[in-house]
């Protein structure tokens, strides 16, 4: 409920059926939704009496009398203005009363179709016990609301990275049960931030921005999409495992191969000490870690194969990762492009500023001439009077 910022009733209307009575239209608003729904002042008669015996006091607010006739109900617009005003105000004290128990009831969120869970943009409104009608705007947008949504897209994908991240932690530490969680969890993240994604870029159409603006939030869905596939990848891959784990260890085929050759470790010693003191030299044995492939710098763990590697020889190893940094270089020449029409855009908008700045001067200059000429008109006035 915290995500309602405002409850208005924005209009009324006169129902026919099944008898003559009026509805009044709420429009409830969060940061990044609206929607309308359409009660009879009896609905908020029952509301009233709900949240009383659910409470076990009265709300904050009070409700009109009800002692006007139906016949002069329906055709007097006063009355049914003065009464949209007070049942308005009747939902805002309960909206903004530091008492939180009004507007937590179930009996409220069910007024109003409050979503069932606190998360607006993913689930519908919920239904309603009374016979009045309900309408969900899913996909409207404003300029503000649009990048507020955007934000919590990027805060799922963080919390689908750190899943992913969790899950290969507690896969290394033996815990399998753990690990299978938080890759479930990642997934439904995935899954829930594609529909979003597109959601967000359908909106887009239906904003009233510039050329400019409007080609940077297309690349911002653009980046959305990049990273959420990245993840999914992760995601299709599997956990990362031990080199020492899998079925055939280079390091042990390494070892047997230096054997049959006669080479071993002990022989690499110089006047200075062992060729593992040299930069480029092989890791020592003693570790427990066979002699091998080794990935990046020294570690005192031992070196981590993935899916993606662990098919290749030492030949696709090395184009894997030349197509990786490839890959790499690829999106930081993107990157520039982007960053450098935010660039181009800067200057604009400052040359814009500037020009307009010199219009207010101009204007500034005309208003005190113009309030000295009515001063001294003013004056002439007061003496031929």
């Amino acid at each position: 409920m915290s995500d309602i910022q405002s409850i208005k009733i924005i209009s009324t209307e006169v129902v026919d059926t099944p008898k003559s009575h009026v509805v009044y239209v709420i429009q409830i608003s969060t940061p990044i939704r609206a929607w309308t729904v359409s009660r009879r002042f009896s609905d908020f008669i029952a509301l009233n009496a709900e949240l009383k015996s659910t409470v076990g006091k009265d709300p904050p607010g009070h409700l009109p009398a009800k002692s006007w006739s139906l016949i002069k109900g329906v055709g007097d617009e006063k009355l049914i203005h003065e009464r949209r005003i007070v049942l308005e105000q009747y939902l805002s004290l309960i909206l903004t009363s530091k008492d939180s128990s009004w507007r937590d009831a179930y009996g409220f969120k069910d007024f109003l179709s409050v979503p069932s869970h606190s998360n607006l943009s993913n689930h519908g409104p919920s239904s309603s016990s009374s016979t009045s009608t309900t309408t969900m705007t899913t996909t409207k947008y404003t300029s503000q609301s649009w990048l507020i949504e955007h934000s919590s897209l990027q805060t799922l994908l963080r919390s689908a990275r750190s899943a992913l991240l969790k899950r290969d932690a507690l896969a290394g530490m033996g815990d399998s049960v753990g690990s299978r969680s938080s890759s479930i969890e990642a997934k439904k993240i995935l899954k829930d931030l594609s529909s979003r994604i597109d959601i967000l870029e359908n909106a887009l159409g239906g904003l009233a921005l510039g050329e400019g603006e409007k080609k940077r939030r297309e690349e911002m869905i653009d980046q959305l999409r990049v990273e959420k596939n990245s993840l999914g990848k992760m995601a299709e891959v599997g956990v990362r495992t031990n080199l020492t784990s899998s079925g055939f260890s280079r390091a042990s085929a390494s070892e047997a191969s230096n054997h049959g050759s006669g080479f071993s470790n002990s022989s690499n010693t110089t006047a200075g000490g062992s060729m593992n003191s040299i930069p480029g030299g092989f890791p020592s044995n003693n570790g427990g870690v066979g002699v091998g492939r080794v990935f990046g710098a020294k570690s005192p763990q031992p070196p981590q194969e993935t899916a993606e590697t662990r098919p290749l020889d030492d030949r696709g190893l090395m184009q894997l990762q030349a197509t990786k940094m490839e890959d790499q270089d690829d999106q930081l020449k993107e990157l520039s492009r982007v960053l450098q029409r935010q660039k181009q855009m800067g200057e604009e908008i400052h040359q814009e500023i500037g020009e307009q700045n010199e219009i207010l001067d101009e204007i500034e200059s005309g208003v005190d001439k113009t309030g000295r000429k009515l001063g001294k008109a003013k004056r002439q006035l007061n003496r031929l009077g």
